[in-house]
């Protein structure tokens, strides 16, 4: 199991109130797995991404992730574990806009002091994975808005990390390019990447093999393998 969330809950203060934004959330996402989470805005699915990709902590519950229970990490802990085993896409790419495509893939691996040969060796190719070979020196304002998702892909995956974590990855994107982009997700799936996608468009969703759907902050699906029913306690006192 390379995910699993036991009970978990995310609360934000408000002032003199406390807004449950995440409640007794369940999943578990095997090795190999493809999740889409469908819900609207507001319902809590990119706060529930952000606890998964170690952006944020649980207020309470468990979180396992690669049978490491980070519930309690320090930030420097998460910091290690994001470099090492998590990879993100974003739906608006967060590409710094003066560094070139090759650049941008090599900045993980300078973060893990990766040496600087190795960093262009492998950037290199994972951009010649994406099919952007020719477009190396290109910055973002020179590339178009399916070019600079790929160059996303690229820089997510060039750690090798264990899970990739996409939100809203082709939103922003026309019908082709957007294809394009699910095209290369369901490419790495099958050489065995792990991916969970936060999307809205149930396109998109369908091409997930496994799909859960998130409302009003508690997580629900078919799929009881993956999203277990929720039992609430009963007082009998």
């Amino acid at each position: 199991m390379i995910l699993e969330m036991k009970d978990v809950y995310k609360d934000f203060p408000q002032g003199d109130f406390t807004v449950n934004v995440l409640k007794h959330i369940n999943i578990r996402v095997k090795e190999g797995d493809y999740v889409a989470i469908m819900g609207p805005s507001g319902s809590g699915k990119t706060t529930m991404m952000n606890l998964i990709g170690c952006l944020d902590n649980v207020t309470r519950g468990t979180l396992i992730l690669d049978d490491e229970d980070v519930s309690s990490y320090t930030d420097n802990q998460l910091s290690d574990l994001r470099l090492n085993k998590i990879g993100f896409v974003f739906q608006n790419h967060e590409l710094l806009g003066q560094k070139t495509a090759l650049k941008n893939v090599c900045m993980p691996l300078a973060f893990a002091g990766v040496p600087k040969k190795e960093q262009i060796e492998r950037a290199t190719e994972a951009l010649k994975r994406v099919g952007l070979e020719e477009r190396l020196d290109f910055k973002p304002n020179q590339l178009s808005g399916g070019q600079k998702q790929r160059v996303a892909i690229a820089r997510a995956m060039i750690n090798r990390p264990r899970l990739l974590l996409a939100d809203e990855p082709t939103g922003a994107l026309d019908s082709a390019s957007g294809a394009s982009v699910m095209e290369l997700f369901r490419q790495l799936n099958d050489e065995g990447t792990t991916i969970i996608m936060i999307t809205h468009d149930a396109d998109v969703a369908s091409q997930a093999k496994r799909r859960a759907v998130m409302k009003d902050g508690i997580l629900s699906s078919e799929d009881e393998d993956l999203v277990p029913p929720y039992k609430e306690e009963v007082d009998h006192a």
